[in-house]
């Protein structure tokens, strides 16, 4: 019981902390989620410039991946190496170019270029296969970016939060920072792990989920 009730207290805490978040920094969320929609409307954008000889190229190799996706193996353990390394990376691009001003054009880079490949890698897949590519796309996008989209949202605009108060703290010296800088540190821990998170579902359900999907299509 004393679990339980310490686990809503918890809950209760964290909902007070993002709602005087969203009360304080309301701009920063805005932008983050502005430059996100953007990447994604580029990436869409992109895909209805294509030529017509990139479109079957690009076709041809995503039925040759799906006819073969039923036998491919693969090094589970290699797999949630290579995708645990990138996806925190990035993370941890995010979270230095945080602690300095120079660094914002590049944080909102980062989140505009995810944007940018969700939008194109979803809508190609809708356009190109219909109903059997929104299947394909719910399959092998949604799946991971469950965690990782929500938590690099979140970790960009901590980013960008902290950068600005470090341009505040130029203009004015009697800016606290050093506080601000631990609740930075420790919200980027949490969107580390939640990056993890979606890493384990890339490698161990993703896969599952599109040998699935190419034997609906296929």
């Amino acid at each position: 019981m004393i679990t339980v009730m310490g686990g809503v207290r918890l809950f209760k805490q964290l909902g007070e902390g993002l709602a005087a978040s969203l009360r304080q920094n309301w701009p920063v969320y805005l932008t983050i989620l502005l430059v996100f929609a953007m990447g994604i409307a580029a990436g869409v954008y992109g895909v209805q410039k294509m030529q017509s000889e990139q479109v079957l190229a690009l076709g041809g190799y995503l039925d040759n991946f799906l006819r073969q996706a039923g036998a491919l193996e693969m090094d589970p353990a290699k797999a949630l190496r290579d995708v645990l390394y990138n996806d925190l990376v990035v993370i941890l691009a995010v979270y230095l170019l945080g602690l300095t001003v120079i660094g914002i054009p590049v944080i909102l880079g980062i989140i505009f270029t995810r944007g940018f490949v969700l939008g194109f890698t979803i809508y190609f897949l809708a356009k190109e296969k219909s109903i059997q590519g929104i299947v394909l796309a719910v399959a092998a996008v949604l799946p991971q970016n469950i965690l990782l989209i929500p938590a690099l949202l979140m970790g960009g605009v901590a980013s960008l939060s902290f950068a600005l108060l470090l341009a505040r703290r130029f203009n004015n010296s009697k800016v606290l920072v050093w506080s601000s800088f631990v609740v930075y540190s420790s919200l980027m821990l949490v969107v580390l792990i939640c990056a993890a998170g979606a890493g384990l579902v890339e490698v161990y359900i993703t896969p599952f989920l599109v040998k699935m999907a190419a034997s609906y299509m296929f």
